[in-house]
């Protein structure tokens, strides 16, 4: 099974950097391709641009997934929609943004695959791309952002123990820092820029690139997992407070 192989695609957080990107790649294969997002103008724009099927959809709302895509059938679900927030510590984070990151970056993931995966188990064929992060996989200080991704982490991994012998494959996508505008909005324009500049990031297309990649390779072989970051971008190391209250 490679990418010729598929016909259709399911594309979520699809009106912005990595989704518009991964829209873009697959209609260029002659993916017939639903693109899934809030905003309306941009989706119907990119229709223009590149032929996809707009979806305007909450994935915060479950009911609003059911009512969407109970009827969808494809090949492949790219699960992209997420966000951070800027919450600092976890004991100052704010309830709200908590809850918010655990519907959108969580919760709507796992009630995608629930509303999808059948008819791909049912046909013995198809494709489940989840897009992660490096802050899913090693500490990076964002307690709510990384246990959100962590969540993806996990789900992938057991996803692919549920799913052995009935040929649908799951791949999850882990990048580092991608120019999007995904740290403006987490962290405000001054902040957003400031953790975006004095290297060179990512662009949407290197990680549309890698699923199309994963989705490319023969049916013998599921990419589980790749991990991506600019190349002066290195994840982890060791941090030391002082404190004087510990004898």
């Amino acid at each position: 099974m490679s990418l010729s192989d598929y016909g259709s695609a399911l594309v979520t957080g699809a009106s912005s950097g990595i989704g518009t990107a991964l829209v873009r790649a697959l209609t260029e294969r002659g993916i017939k391709t639903y693109a899934l997002a809030r905003r309306r103008k941009r989706l119907d724009a990119l229709a223009t641009e590149t032929g996809c099927t707009p979806l305007v959809v909450d994935l915060r709302d479950k009911e609003e997934i059911d009512r969407a895509l109970s009827e969808l059938d494809v090949d492949i679900l790219i699960n992209n929609a997420g966000h951070g927030r800027s919450e600092g510590p976890l004991h100052q984070a704010d309830v709200n943004a908590i809850y918010d990151m655990i519907q959108t970056n969580v919760s709507s993931g796992l009630h995608l695959v629930r509303a999808i995966s059948p008819r791909l188990v049912a046909r013995r064929h198809g494709h489940i791309v989840m897009i992660g992060s490096v802050a899913g996989l090693h500490p990076i200080k964002a307690s709510v952002y990384g246990a959100t991704k962590g969540a993806i982490h996990l789900l992938c991994q057991n996803l692919r123990i549920e799913l052995v012998g009935t040929g649908v494959r799951v791949t999850e996508i882990c990048p580092g820092r991608v120019r999007t505008e995904f740290f403006e909005h987490a962290f405000g324009t001054a902040q957003g820029r400031e953790l975006t500049s004095g290297f060179t990031l990512l662009e949407p297309e290197d990680i549309a690139s890698a699923v199309v990649h994963a989705l490319d390779a023969p049916q013998r072989v599921n990419i589980t997992m790749v991990e991506m970051t600019p190349t002066e971008q290195a994840v982890g190391g060791l941090q030391i407070a002082e404190s004087g209250n510990i004898a």
